[in-house]
């Protein structure tokens, strides 16, 4: 018996894994006189850094991706353009920043292309507002341990699961985040830094998997930061929705699915008041050369359809 009690606790231990962290910033600003947009992803503790950029007037649909170091508040990125060919797309070089962080988060510098025998001016500036919470000033612990959880067959399974999400700035913990029970991509846990809601501040995302789920396995714990109460809510409403993208210039998020049959679609949501509301549906079908299109408007606290339409 004792020896089945040692084995049920070492079985529900929680592992010392250190919590990555990666922190999300949007940049708005020119390259020469073209206005572009920018997202730059932070691993705290690490120089490396990664993101991708696009010309306004092109749109988000046509992103160029960047990789790079970050070395004593100087950014320096290479660009990559993907070129088709018959062999499918081909990465290639196309340019590269040299930029400054300054402590406003303004980002000031060149770019120049491949050939080097291109150079403009660069600036951009910080879409988020980090006086009121900065990432730099804080560090998270994501409590994790090996459990049992159920697969889609009702099946217990070993895992690792977290429970719980402490928060910490330079003297003491700030805010114990829990009332979940959510399994691992594999063993080390993960906390994202993202403003979900368009109020410039930063929210936290948790990454979570829904075990031997055939499609849209991976999604997110969602908790909004409240500023008035200096504290992270969690938002179970945003959850049901699962995995999404944030649209910082447009103040919009989607939900996208696809069978991977040809037939996808795009759900747009847009908040008001502390919550958030279907504003348009863009959806296409394998056997239709068009794309169907359903806007709706924002009355009485509801999503009203106010017209259909297709291209």
């Amino acid at each position: 018996m004792k020896r089945i009690l040692v084995f049920f606790i070492f079985s529900q231990i929680a592992f010392a894994q250190k919590t990555s962290v990666k922190t999300f910033l949007h940049f708005s600003g020119k390259i020469d006189k073209y206005p572009i947009e920018m997202t730059i992803e932070f691993s705290q503790g690490k120089d490396s850094v990664s993101g991708e950029y696009y010309y306004s007037k092109k749109g988000k649909g046509i992103s160029i991706s960047l990789k790079g170091i970050l070395n004593s508040n100087e950014i320096r990125l290479t660009e990559t353009t993907y070129v088709p060919s018959k062999e499918g797309n081909i990465p290639k070089k196309t340019g590269s920043f040299s930029l400054k962080l300054t402590s406003n988060y303004e980002l000031n510098g060149i770019w120049q292309n491949d050939k080097k025998d291109k150079r403009f001016d660069a600036s951009l500036s910080c879409i988020e507002n980090l006086t009121a919470f900065n990432p730099k000033n804080y560090s998270y612990k994501l409590n994790s341990y090996k459990g049992k959880a159920e697969n889609t067959t009702n099946e217990p399974a070993d895992y690792y699961l977290i429970d719980r999400l402490d928060i910490y700035n330079s003297k003491e913990k700030t805010q114990t985040l829990s009332g979940f029970k959510n399994v691992l991509y594999g063993n080390n846990g993960e906390v994202e830094l993202e403003d979900i809601n368009f109020d410039g501040l930063l929210d936290i995302k948790i990454p979570i998997y829904f075990p031997e789920r055939t499609k849209y396995d991976g999604s997110f714990l969602y908790f909004v930061y409240d500023k008035a109460k200096n504290q992270f809510i969690r938002n179970s409403k945003l959850e049901k929705l699962e995995y999404l993208s944030f649209d910082q210039k447009n103040k919009e998020f989607v939900r996208s699915e696809a069978d991977g049959s040809g037939n996808e679609s795009d759900r747009y949501y847009k908040w008001l008041n502390n919550n958030f509301y279907l504003i348009r549906e863009v959806k296409s079908f394998e056997d239709s050369n068009k794309t169907f299109y359903t806007e709706y408007q924002i009355r009485n606290n509801k999503s009203v359809k106010i017209k259909e339409y297709q291209k």
